[in-house]
């Protein structure tokens, strides 16, 4: 998780939490285009991203929310919808019949593609703005790899794949390997072996590894599919992945979420205090795009994207082995930045820039 989505979990409260459960902060993010290595803070002066576990985090978010007063239902399906008129009234959650009164929510929002299926459940949440799963991925946790003097999400791009390196806790680590469609079934039948190779030709990685051993076993799917949803309907109303899914590639996906369901609560306090719900969900809906798109687009752009041919490698390698032209060039690239990315990818960056910008002097305000 970025500086972004680690502002949006002290916005709920749960970083501390987090911390607590012995994840580390990282304070360095390193970028390897073949063995040429770019690096830098990973945030502005005491800023930092976390990497923890989804089932601690999870964990942590839900008791949160079970402690202000939210009733979670561990493990349970919804099967079905209690409808009132044209409306959703309430759900069925196996065989609990669960009728939601005014301002209790419990219709109002549901989050997961596990968890609802708007289509089965004749919803009507239409899809836009759809393409299909990309690259497959796989992953898994590692412990005993020689660590960097700081921790460290890593980032390598190499014979068309990406490769994920995320510190958690001490001496414990997370690896995903994002590979082609055309690799996945070879990939597949050979996975242990293949993932590890892959790892270890990485630049550093061989050494780093040399005691490195599997937790349990390695996780991956097939793709994930790229979409928005129409996120709301009379009684009903779709945040997380319910509502807008995309490749994970740029680590992005739970501040997207958590940023989803501060929009969407502040629609539903305004509905349950008696604003118009059309209108209100509409407003909802449209700040969710105009927010989300350029980082979907470029969540796109990047995960198509396929690496640089040896000719290519070996002009950057030119360019960066001399500090004075990486200089050049660093300085050059800023001013030409709006025709060297497109659109979206220019929109990200300059997003993430205002995070590094100094802040005010209130002497001269």
């Amino acid at each position: 998780m970025n500086l972004g989505a680690v502002g949006a979990l002290k916005r709920l409260g749960v970083v501390n939490d987090i911390l607590a459960a012995g994840f580390r902060r990282v304070t360095r993010h390193r970028t390897w285009v073949g063995d040429c290595c770019f690096e830098g803070p990973a945030a502005p002066p005491g800023g930092f991203s976390l990497c923890p576990r989804r089932v601690v985090l999870d964990a942590v978010v839900l008791d949160h929310a079970v402690k202000a007063g939210a009733r979670f239902e561990h493990k349970t399906r919804v099967e079905s919808l209690v409808r009132d008129g044209e409306g959703v009234a309430g759900a069925v959650l196996q065989d609990v019949r669960w009728r939601a009164s005014r301002g209790s929510g419990a219709s109002r929002g549901w989050g997961g593609r596990e968890v609802f299926e708007s289509r089965r459940m004749g919803l009507g949440a239409t899809a836009y703005d759809a393409v299909p799963a990309l690259r497959p991925a796989y992953y898994g946790y590692f412990h005993g790899i020689e660590p960097r003097p700081e921790p460290t999400l890593e980032l390598f791009f190499g014979g068309d794949n990406i490769t994920f390196f995320f510190p958690m806790h001490e001496g414990e680590d997370c690896i995903a390997i994002e590979i082609q469609p055309e690799e996945f079934e070879e990939f597949r039948s050979r996975l242990s072996t293949e993932f590890e190779a892959r790892v270890r030709r990485l630049p550093e990685m061989a050494r780093r590894m040399q005691n490195a051993h599997l937790e349990g076993r390695l996780m991956g799917v097939k793709g994930i599919d790229n979409y928005f949803r129409k996120p709301f309907g009379p009684g009903w109303a779709l945040t997380g992945d319910a509502g807008y899914l995309k490749d994970p590639s740029t680590g992005t996906g739970i501040g997207d979420a958590i940023e989803q369901s501060f929009m969407l609560a502040e629609a539903l306090g305004a509905a349950f205090d008696g604003a118009d719900w059309e209108a209100s969900m509409a407003a909802f809906h449209h700040k969710r795009d105009q927010m989300m798109k350029p980082i979907y687009d470029a969540t796109l752009d990047f995960t198509r994207t396929r690496d640089i041919g040896p000719a290519q490698q070996a002009v950057l390698k030119a360019l960066f082995i001399s500090p004075s032209t990486a200089r050049a060039l660093a300085h050059s690239t800023v001013a030409q930045l709006p025709s060297l990315l497109s659109q979206s990818a220019h929109a990200l960056a300059m997003y993430i820039s205002r995070m590094f910008e100094p802040a005010p002097d209130p002497a001269k305000t």
